[in-house]
């Protein structure tokens, strides 16, 4: 018994059974028995397999659900809960049962080490009632060193993910050992998980399909967990020191086929380290490659904090500098692309307070005004000022600071985004006023003139009783996320900035950049452990408590992401790099092809492959597939007695399988386009559509109903045949009473050279070949009218005429006109290739008739010496 992805879905499927594909007809409830043999008999669960047969051994069943979507092959296993079978020794010749019961879980999640609250769990029979799945059992040392299961991670044992016995366990670092551990105790067994949940298919809710067919599903665009091949990166602290608020990376923004780097860094260095370059503070990269552009290369005394692509191509730059290529620019600069100072741009920021300290720490670009926030009090132009504490907007056009619009904040700006519609600016930071309105770290302000704060004002909810600075602010689509202090990562209604989404991280730290390419929102932190929805307390519980204040649990390292719709946190993204210090991800850029750039003091990163990297700065990872498939077309469906031939015509789309649906729920999976479906009837409704594998699917066909059928000819019948080079064949082979008795006869496929051949029809070795073969048999009707339709399927192998009592029906790679016996083929198909791709033709009703029907067909060869050949054909009448 073994440990598969399927298992994952299944437990996914049983805990949140949600509604994508409905009810079945009770004639498709009644003809199917759901015992996980087939994909048209797939059960609900392993558990409903073994209700409705009983004597089915362990095993591969089919599985279905509406979460699964799919038929899905999974491993069967026991009855009830989490079962864990963990080894007992290094030699693997004892083992211990262990079984857990979790308490609640929204959906499935593997992060045990969260401490999903448990109602009880046994060792060999010895039970302990509620716990957690952080540790659960007994930690009393004897005979009990084995009744416990710990699941956190920790330095002494090499941060080894593993379901740990306790401190008294010993196990070696030697990779034959079942015990793992690389101190002295608290071994990690082998361990075999096995989940089955109780489903029945009768029991779930299948989504009806309308007439017009199912909608297409395209999967959310998340970025794939493992890092592209980085080929240059940066390294090493510049001015600003060596701490959280001065990570070598903590800004991007793409211009064309550019991304710009911006961070507190010194060095461009390649994957393997043999080329370093000195250039501090900003950079510029391809976008798709990753290579490092060695003709940008501006000069800055001190960090850049911030960037924006301006709309004229142009790119602004914030930060804690003074001097920009020789030339004093306090705080703000707009450069051109070749990294030179823009001539028609001298404005600045300054900071006439007692600190004196300038810092640009967030750019935002919205109808013709370049929005800055951070810390400073006027925005400078020339001779010119004008007082904008902390937040301020310039005219792009003329690069005069906006005196009618001030917010006038009292603390630092960490960062701002102009809402898309362009009436409001969300800002988050240190500020408790604006003017003489209170406010609370996280502010909505109006771009009208005088800078008003909105209403309904925004009243953010913090995590924390302690420190409530904000860090991140973005409005995507209709909501707004706000992250900072005590590890909150909470969303907003746009309109009404009410509270809707809330996660919390433990044990880490600050979010402190959010991202998104529409759908995906990401949230750095420097936080390492979990993740916990529905909660919006820091303070007042710890990890491994039961009960517990949150909803779900999940993994989360530097850089998290959420569905921007449903606010649900999406653990499939899950990275798995280093950071200097732990200080994690401080800016995130969604490229225009996709690609996620995260970027802080990342020094190494796994990639795609398993292997690890160098990451100087930041890292870069491509997004998953989430474009729907073509769909397949016209579809159509024969039955013959209780089995369904369903066939369609291929998608567009290369690589696709295929799931043919019967009324509300997918029956078979394929490669090819047309596939038998046992236990139909003529009132099933069947539909088809493409799938990539990656989760998005094609719009399905529209329904298509059986048509009844007969197979009149099958494949495989027996012919007489002809294949002589001496002696020519007589004229009259193809009438209705022409006597075959003195041709050889055998079953169908005819022909050579294939291992598929059921008759060799080839003469002996050294005998001149015939270029022609010709080949008879027949079919009978009662009544030609019974039927509305007579499809005949042949192959073209190499090229072959065929004809029904005389009359030509086919004709595919052959010449037009009369043909000999030396006429050769104008093609030359392997016999695989003729047999993947069929002959069908409509048989006309005129060339038919009650009684006998004669079939000939002649098979030229390309030339003499081809090396297979072959015929087969079939009729098959529907109404």
């Amino acid at each position: 018994m073994h440990l598969k992805t399927s298992l994952t879905a299944l437990v996914v499927s049983a805990t949140t059974v949600a509604s994508l594909a409905g009810v079945p007809s009770a004639a498709s409830a009644a003809q199917v028995v759901p015992d996980g043999s087939s994909a048209a008999s797939a059960a609900a669960s392993c558990w409903e397999v073994k209700q409705v047969a009983p004597s089915s051994p362990d095993g591969l069943y089919w599985l279905l659900t509406p979460q699964l979507r799919t038929p899905t092959q999974a491993v069967d296993a026991l009855p009830d809960g989490v079962r864990l079978r963990r080894a007992k020794d290094a030699q693997g010749s004892a083992w211990q049962e262990v079984r857990f019961s979790l308490r609640s879980l929204a959906s499935w999640s593997w992060a045990f080490g969260a401490g999903h609250p448990l109602t009880g769990s046994s060792f060999d029979g010895v039970r302990f009632s509620g716990q957690t799945t952080l540790d659960f059992g007994t930690n009393d040392g004897g005979r009990q060193n084995f009744r416990r299961v710990w699941t956190n991670e920790y330095s002494g044992n090499g941060w080894v993910r593993g379901f740990n016995y306790n401190s008294a366990v010993q196990g070696t670092t030697d990779a034959s050992s079942y015990l793992y551990s690389k101190g002295t105790g608290d071994a990690t067994p082998f361990t075999q998980v096995y989940l089955r949940p109780r489903l029945r298919q009768a029991d779930l809710s299948f989504a009806a399909v309308p007439d017009s067919g199912t909608a297409a599903v395209t999967a959310l665009p998340v970025a794939r967990s493992g890092s592209l091949a980085q080929p240059w990166g940066v390294t090493g602290t510049g001015a600003a020191g060596t701490g959280e608020l001065a990570t070598e990376v903590q800004a991007f923004a793409q211009i064309g086929n550019v991304m710009y780097v911006g961070g507190n860094f010194t060095t461009v260095r390649n994957q393997d380290g043999s080329q370093s370059v000195a250039q501090s503070y900003l950079a510029a990269f391809d976008v798709s490659t990753g290579a490092w552009i060695s003709s940008f290369r501006p000069t800055f005394d001190n960090q850049v904090r911030a960037l924006k692509a301006l709309p004229d191509g142009r790119l602004a730059v914030g930060g804690d500098f003074t001097s920009v290529n020789g030339q004093r620019r306090t705080g703000l600069a707009v450069l051109d692309t070749a990294g030179t100072l823009s001539p028609s741009w001298s404005t600045v920021v300054e900071n006439r307070g007692s600190s004196g300290k300038v810092s640009v720490r967030s750019l935002d670009v919205s109808d013709g005004r370049l929005y800055v926030g951070g810390s400073f009090t006027h925005l400078v132009k020339g001779t010119s000022s004008w007082f904008a504490r902390n937040a301020g907007r310039i005219t792009l056009s003329t690069g005069n600071g906006d005196g009618q619009w001030n917010p006038n904040l009292n603390g630092a700006v960490a960062s701002l985004d102009v809402d898309d519609d362009g009436s409001r600016v969300y800002l988050a930071g240190y500020m408790t006023a604006s003017g003489s309105t209170a406010v609370k770290n996280g502010v909505a302000i109006s771009t009208a003139a005088g800078a008003p704060v909105t209403d309904p004002a925004w009243n953010p909810t913090f995590s924390t009783s302690g420190a409530t600075y904000q860090q991140a602010v973005e409005q995507v689509g209709s909501k707004v996320w706000l992250g900072g202090s005590q590890h909150s990562m909470f969303s907003y209604d746009r309109s009404t900035l009410a509270l809707q989404d809330t996660s919390i991280t433990k044990s880490g730290g600050d979010l402190q950049a959010i991202g998104s390419n529409g759908r995906v929102v990401y949230g750095g932190c420097h936080c390492g452990d979990w993740v916990f929805e529905g909660t919006t307390s820091w303070d007042t519980w710890g990890v491994g408590q039961n009960p517990v204040p949150w909803r779900q649990a999940g993994k989360i390292s530097l850089l998290g992401a959420w569905d921007a719709a449903s606010g649900a946190f999406v653990s499939t993204f899950a990275p798995q790099w280093k950071s200097r210090g732990g200080y994690g991800v401080w800016a995130v850029e969604v490229a225009s092809d996709g690609t996620l750039w995260a970027g802080g003091s990342i020094q190494t990163s796994v990639r795609e492959n398993g292997s690890n990297q160098f990451s100087g700065g930041f890292a870069r990872f491509a997004q998953r597939p989430s474009t729907s498939p073509a769909a397949p077309s016209g579809p159509a469906v024969s039955l013959e007695g209780s089995t369904a031939t369903v066939s369609w015509s291929p998608s567009s789309t290369a690589g696709v399988r295929y799931e043919v649906l019967r009324d509300d729920r997918v029956v078979a999976v394929t490669s090819s386009t047309s596939v038998q479906v046992p236990g139909s009837d003529v009132d099933d409704r069947f539909f088809v559509r493409a799938s990539d594998g990656q989760g998005n699917w094609s719009a399905s066909t529209s329904v298509v109903r059986p048509t009844v059928s007969s197979t009149v000819l099958p494949a495989g019948a027996t012919w007489a045949y002809w294949f002589d080079d001496a002696n020519a064949v007589d004229p009259a082979w193809t009438s209705d009473g022409f006597d075959s008795s003195g041709w050889r006869r055998g079953a169908a496929p005819l022909g050579w050279g294939g291992s598929s051949i059921a008759t060799d029809v080839d003469v002996p070795a050294g005998t001149r070949r015939a270029v022609t073969a010709y080949y008879r048999t027949g079919f009978d009707l009662a009544d030609v009218d019974a039927f509305t339709r007579y499809v005949l399927t042949t192959r073209a192998d190499d090229g072959v005429l065929v004809r029904v009592n005389g009359v030509e029906v086919a004709r595919v790679n052959l010449p037009s006109g009369s043909l000999t016996s030396t006429t050769y083929a104008t093609s030359a198909p392997s016999t695989t290739a003729a047999t993947a791709s069929p002959v069908r033709v409509d048989l006309p009703s005129s060339a038919l008739r009650d009684g006998t029907n004669v079939v000939t067909a002649e098979v030229h060869s390309n030339y003499r010496s081809t090396p297979n050949a072959s015929l087969d054909a079939s009729v098959v009448a529907s109404r």
